[in-house]
Parts: structure tokens; C-alpha cells; sequence
């Protein structure tokens, strides 16, 4: 972040658990559907000289792929998901949004499961809409069809990607 490397703490097994399950729904969403491209967190994000972030999830749309180089995204992307971590759960929200809303991404996600919140702002115009939902279905903005219940994101043992997957596919 401005020059400096910032080094996390590894990864908790619920961020894990809710990185695998998100990611998984998306690509098989999108492997189906197509319209977008979704990568994990080794991929680096450029958003300025000094500051390429890598999220959790990022998600671009085709009209952008040419924005997609071997080691990186040159530019925002459409659509990022964030899942706080256990050893600073405020980072995503303290850090990463302000400067996310000022890369203009159109859709941003914060998981929190330890307040068992799913922040999701929307770029509507020159402002963001912001929600927090802990229950009920949240539907994407950047990938048309795809949503999840917010509260899947909660349960102790998660629910099965393949019956998740079936119901959004169905709807």
C-alpha cells in the first residue's frame, strides 16, 4: 500500500472455507453462464504505481479481459469480493474500500463473518449504494444471474457448492 509491502497473518480456516465456497460458485457460475472472468488472491490488481492489491476475488467482465496480463490486472476490476480476516477484521473496511470506491470498482463485497455481515456497494452514477445484508438473497450487479443467500455464508459447515450452484442455476 503506497510503496509499503504489507504483510498478513495466514489465512484462518473460515476465510478459507468462505474464499473456496465463493470462488467455486462463481467459476462454475461462470464456466456455465460465461460473460466473466473470476480469479483468486495471487493475482495482483493494479490501481495506481504504488498500489496493487491482491482481493480475495476478483471479477472481470470479457469487454475488459485485455486488461488481464500474466502477472497482473492492469486497472480495476469489475466486480471484488474482501473477507475479513481474524487478525484485523477492520483492514478491508479501514483501507481497501475508500480506495476501491476511488478506483471506481462497480461492485465491491465485504464478508464479515464475524459480525455475519455482507457489505455490498454498488457504483450508481458518480456514488455508491451501500447495503449490509446478514440474511436473504444478494444478487450481483456485474455477473447478471448470479446471487447467494447471505446467510450460506454463515453456517458452521458450509453448504454444498454443487446444491448452491443447482438453485442459483435454476432460478
Amino acid at each position: 500500500l503506497d510503496g509499503r509491502i504489507i504483510m498478513h497473518s495466514p489465512a484462518s480456516k473460515r476465510h478459507e472455507d468462505i474464499f473456496v465456497f465463493l470462488l467455486t460458485l462463481l467459476r462454475a457460475f461462470l464456466d456455465e453462464r460465461k460473460g466473466a472472468t473470476v480469479l483468486g488472491s495471487r493475482y495482483p490488481m493494479r490501481l495506481d504505481p504504488k498500489w496493487s492489491p491482491e482481493p480475495d476475488i476478483v471479477v472481470i467482465v470479457d469487454a475488459r479481459r485485455h486488461l488481464m496480463k500474466s502477472q497482473r490486472l492492469e486497472g480495476p476490476a469489475d466486480m471484488v469480493i474482501e473477507i475479513a480476516c481474524e487478525s484485523d477484521p477492520g483492514l478491508d473496511y479501514r483501507e481497501k474500500l475508500p480506495r476501491y470506491r476511488e478506483a471506481e470498482i462497480p461492485e465491491i463485497w465485504i464478508v464479515d463473518p464475524f459480525k455475519q455481515e455482507l457489505l455490498v456497494e454498488t457504483k450508481s452514477g458518480s456514488r455508491y449504494v451501500t447495503r449490509t445484508e446478514s440474511s436473504g438473497r444478494v444478487e450481483s450487479t456485474v455477473v447478471p444471474g448470479f446471487w447467494i443467500e447471505a446467510s450460506w455464508l454463515w453456517q458452521e459447515d458450509l453448504p454444498s457448492t454443487m446444491s448452491c450452484l443447482r438453485e442459483i442455476l435454476g432460478s
